[in-house]
């Protein structure tokens, strides 16, 4: 049976489904601590990891919906952060990354190709929240067939 469509949130957009999953990954606590408070608040569960291996062990652990990740970690790579997670990501699971700066060309390019989003910090409320229901909602719908 397929489900029904979440009713409209104030701002006209469906919200997405209580009781989904969320990984964020950021190596500032602060930081972390603001995300969680943010997307907890009504919509989802969140765990926190400070670095891509716990965050690569929460991934082995747990099923989630969104992975919200800092792209340039400390010591790591954008891509190869990327591959790290791509290794434990789970059919549907989507990803939001942010970064302190605007992408390069070369690291737009490697995000376009793979269709993963990317905001930049610091982040607009109302645009993180709505990138989220969006992510959100299509993790909840079944894979294309075309993916």
């Amino acid at each position: 049976m397929a489900k029904k469509p979440q009713p409209p949130a104030a701002s006209g957009r469906p919200q997405s489904e209580r009781g989904q999953r969320v990984l964020a990954v950021d190596p500032d606590a602060a930081f972390l601590t603001a995300v969680k408070r943010v997307v907890e608040s009504g919509r989802c569960r969140v765990d926190c990891a400070a670095t891509a291996a716990e965050a690569a062990a929460f991934l082995q652990r747990n099923q989630y919906n969104l992975v919200i990740a800092d792209l340039q970690m400390p010591g790591l790579a954008p891509a190869d952060l990327f591959e790290r997670l791509e290794d434990e990501l789970s059919e549907g699971m989507r990803l939001l990354f942010l970064a302190a700066e605007p992408p390069t060309a070369a690291l737009q390019a490697f995000l376009d190709e793979r269709r993963l989003a990317c905001l930049v910090k610091p982040l607009h409320l109302r645009r993180f929240l709505d990138k989220l229901d969006d992510l959100l909602l299509l993790a909840a719908q079944p894979p294309d067939e075309d993916d």
